[in-house]
């Protein structure tokens, strides 16, 4: 009797083992060519990566890792150094199997077991191929000659465009597919090889995407910092909109001193608008991504060479992320004045000390700088430079 109760003991046992065990999320897998190396798990927090668990793989390079039930969807970092590394994505009780070569994990992994970890793989392979076609495209401007090639970098500023917006696109059928998943989350924040994002919360049609996923995984993740800080981070963009109105508001009924702006041109050289002081000044907002900038641009075109000779001048701002799309613009549609940007895209400084939420905008200075018009285009705008002169 004894063996027998020995024997129900010890798979009663087991048996309980095996429960608990299936509670827990397991990566395994196997890593070629990692023999002696240190395969590190972390689990990817807000503020750090906080490692989980590591082992020395051997010459079969087979590893698990296994760790308690995860209560929220949680983002893993596997990795043999700093820049060998692959990103996973673990809901609940989820066992992912990997294989991989360790002369480039991210390129030669292979999962099992993990439907949001390949959709981590597919988003990182998309944000591959936009990097490279970016920065190869930079890389051929770079070389073309300083004169003589307007055409190549019109054509080079154009595939830029499409490449991102290309992305932009894949990016918004993504997470408007996904709404309930960690991975949209990822998704949102993708940068490119520069560290600037792709989306902008300051984008109205971009900012959409960032709503509807913090909007949906509130509603399922309540305590995630994840989803609180996505969620906060919405709001924040929404009350910096606010606050800009506000401010609009507030200024044009104030008289108050014209704020300085002294920015670079294409060229490097930097341009105060107070050294124009004297002339009647147009200060122009706009950017080369903007149709109704460049259209309106035509028409100031007009404006500009009738009255030029008499003391107007435009001190355009642009609101451009790309210095080679900026620079474009300004020579395929010749514009003859004061081009300036610090390319910072909608959180260029001089667009927020003067409250620009549209494009294009522009701001009258008379001789004595005071502001004595406000967005004027058309023939408004010709009426009133010629009574300021």
């Amino acid at each position: 009797m004894r063996p027998l109760i020995n024997i129900l003991s010890i798979a009663f046992i087991t048996l309980i083992l095996s429960g608990c065990y299936s509670d827990n999320y397991r990566i395994k897998g196997t890593i070629e060519n990692g023999d002696d190396r240190m395969l590190v798990l972390e689990k990817m927090q807000l503020d750090r990566n906080l490692e989980i668990d590591s082992l020395l793989l051997d010459k079969n390079g087979k590893f698990s890792f296994h760790g308690e039930k995860l209560t929220v969807p949680t983002f893993f970092k596997l990795k043999l150094s700093e820049s060998n590394y692959i990103t996973l994505l673990l809901d609940s009780t989820e066992h992912v199997t990997v294989t991989a070569d360790a002369k480039n994990l991210e390129n030669t992994y292979r999962l099992e077991g993990s439907i949001e970890s390949r959709k981590i793989q597919i988003l990182n392979e998309r944000l591959k191929t936009l990097r490279n076609t970016v920065d190869s495209l930079l890389a051929i401007y770079e070389n073309l000659p300083e004169e003589g090639a307007t055409q190549r970098k019109n054509e080079i500023g154009h595939e830029l465009m499409l490449a991102l917006e290309e992305h932009k696109s894949f990016i918004g059928s993504f997470v408007m597919d996904n709404p309930r998943s960690f991975a949209s989350y990822y998704a949102l924040f993708q940068r490119l090889s520069d560290n600037t994002m792709v989306l902008n919360v300051m984008d109205k049609k971009e900012q959409v995407y960032f709503a509807t996923i913090a909007t949906s995984l509130n509603l399922m993740y309540p305590e995630s910092p994840r989803v609180k800080q996505l969620y906060n981070y919405v709001l924040s963009a929404k009350a910096q909109e606010r606050r800009k109105r506000i401010t609009e508001e507030l200024a044009q009924e104030a008289e108050e001193t014209i704020p300085e702006i002294k920015e670079k041109n294409i060229h490097g050289e930097e341009i105060a608008l107070s050294s124009l002081k004297g002339k009647v000044v147009l200060l122009s907002f706009w950017a080369s991504w903007d149709e109704a900038s460049r259209r309106a641009n035509d028409h100031l075109k007009k404006v500009y060479q009738q009255y030029h000779d008499q003391g107007f001048e435009v001190y355009q701002v642009s609101l451009d992320r790309s210095k080679i799309l900026w620079e474009n613009a300004v020579i395929k549609d010749e514009l003859p004045w004061i081009n300036v940007s610090d390319l910072r895209y909608t959180d260029s400084f001089p667009a927020r000390i003067y409250n620009i939420n549209q494009l294009p905008a522009n701001y009258l200075i008379s001789k004595d700088g005071d502001i004595i018009g406000k967005n004027l285009f058309g023939h408004l705008l010709e009426e009133k430079v010629k009574e300021a002169l």
